[in-house]
């Protein structure tokens, strides 16, 4: 595995490379840019709402990855790999047909296991 284990979910994801802290890099960045044109003089009509919906946006990162807590709060698949004691999904034998997977953990953990 070439990837840091802390950053690799008990599902499979590659926390780093979630949709949340894309989406959350990309708010950070546009709201960076959109502060220097108003400094270069750019006028925006109100956009204290385009604001708070950056600084939502932005909010979607996760602080800490799975393994540290972060991620969804009650999830059932870190729950039965914890109660399992096991790395991640990987090292079940039954990921396959499990009802707690979606096709596309699925697809990760076989990429994983090979």
């Amino acid at each position: 595995m070439n990837k840091n284990i802390n950053q690799i979910g008990y599902c499979g994801l590659y926390c780093p490379g979630c949709y949340k802290m894309k989406v959350s890099e990309a708010a950070k960045s546009l709201k960076k840019e959109l502060e220097k044109a108003e400094t270069k003089g750019a006028f925006f009509k109100d956009n204290s709402k385009l604001n708070t919906r950056l600084d939502n946006l932005i909010e979607l990162r996760c602080t800490n990855f799975c393994r540290q807590g972060g991620g969804k709060y009650l999830c059932e698949i870190r729950e039965c790999c914890l109660k399992k004691g096991l790395k991640g999904c990987w090292e079940c034998g039954d990921f396959e047909v499990c009802e707690n997977l979606k096709e596309q953990f699925v697809e990760n953990i076989r990429k994983i296991r090979n």
